[in-house]
């Protein structure tokens, strides 16, 4: 399993990247996880039996004929999530910054590369040019894909 960061500041085009790339990725046979790193959020209801489990004070996991949650109190220990969901090809954080891990930068503006060095950087992402970094725009697409392939393959 290997992992990649999507890092950049809010709003970027980090998702749609995503979006665009796991489509490719997927097709070429690997099994994806995305991890999306978030300030907070809510997936259960008050009330609900999951919620109420919840409460209880152990994680719970929902599953259905087409969906399946988890709901854990590991918090953002991408070391930890990564370990649990271990069987997946590629794990693609979106976000993660401190994580440090292989990544590619998504930014609006080149100088903004300075907030994002932790961890080597395969590709930035941006519509100007950044200096001594393979640059890409966002509709390149196949291109920041043949990158990730080529990573993901060497060394293994």
């Amino acid at each position: 399993m290997r992992v990649l960061s999507v890092v950049g500041y809010s709003k970027a085009g980090k998702t749609t990247l995503i979006e665009r790339l796991v489509s490719i990725l997927k097709d070429r046979g690997l099994k994806i996880l995305v991890v999306k790193h978030a300030l907070d959020f809510e997936i259960d209801r008050e009330g609900k039996d999951s919620w109420r489990i919840f409460n209880a004070g152990v994680d719970v996991a929902i599953a259905s004929k087409d969906r399946f949650a988890f709901i854990s109190r590991l918090g953002d220990d991408l070391d930890e999530i990564c370990s649990i969901f271990n069987f997946y090809d590629l794990i693609i954080t979106e976000g993660f910054n401190r994580a440090c891990r292989d990544r590619i930068v998504v930014l609006r503006e080149p100088d903004e590369l300075e907030n994002f060095k932790c961890g080597k950087i395969l590709a930035v992402v941006c519509d100007r040019e950044v200096e001594g970094f393979r640059t890409f725009r966002l509709d390149q697409v196949d291109e920041i894909a043949k990158i990730v392939l080529d990573w993901f393959y060497e060394e293994r």
